[in-house]
């Protein structure tokens, strides 16, 4: 649902949650034609059969609707034609989960568009992350209004860092995840 596109396989049989293979491109035109080709490279690479899939996650939002459109569908569409169940993980959840261990909050902020970003505040180092203030959508300085104690991350903290650091917020700007599709499988 975001400009990264991904997908993972997870085994959860022995151990916990394990990562056994990730896949991701960086999409600049449609998720559409870039999601199965990454689906069936993923399978490819780890030698899984599509038989061997337990259960099918795809991250619901918020973010681009046709990249939520596609994989929903897609995912969906897996889970009815194989039986099995599907679950949607939200894209900010993903994103914290991805982060992962924080000194304090995990921010992430994903770019809306018109100048505006999508957040929620997530606890420091929860995982599954349990989320501190909920999904919402408006000015980036929002996400910095009464202070923030801890890291501000994402592709709409780097679009948007020169409004964050006017709106006072003095924190590091993390990295942007890439690494979404296993962060949720993994919740």
């Amino acid at each position: 649902s975001t400009w990264w596109g991904g997908a993972a396989l997870i085994d959860v049989h022995e151990g916990g949650p394990r990562l056994v293979a990730e896949i991701g491109v960086h999409i600049e035109d449609s998720h559409a034609a870039r999601l199965l080709p990454l689906v069936e490279g993923l399978l490819a690479t780890a030698a899984w059969p599509r038989t061997s899939l337990d259960a099918y996650v795809a991250v619901r939002g918020p973010g681009s609707f046709t990249g939520i459109r596609v994989a929903l569908g897609l995912m969906s569409g897996f889970a009815l034609a194989s039986a099995r169940p599907c679950v949607g993980v939200g894209t900010l959840d993903a994103m914290a989960e991805a982060y992962g261990p924080a000194a304090a909050y995990r921010v992430p902020l994903l770019d809306a568009g018109r100048g505006e970003v999508y957040g929620a505040r997530f606890d420091a180092d929860g995982s599954p992350p349990v989320d501190v203030r909920p999904v919402w959508v408006g000015d980036p300085a929002f996400a910095v209004e009464r202070g923030v104690d801890g890291v501000v991350f994402g592709n709409g903290a780097r679009v948007h860092e020169t409004r964050l650091r006017g709106a006072g917020y003095p924190g590091p700007i993390g990295r942007a995840v890439t690494s979404v599709a296993a962060a949720a499988g993994r919740i």
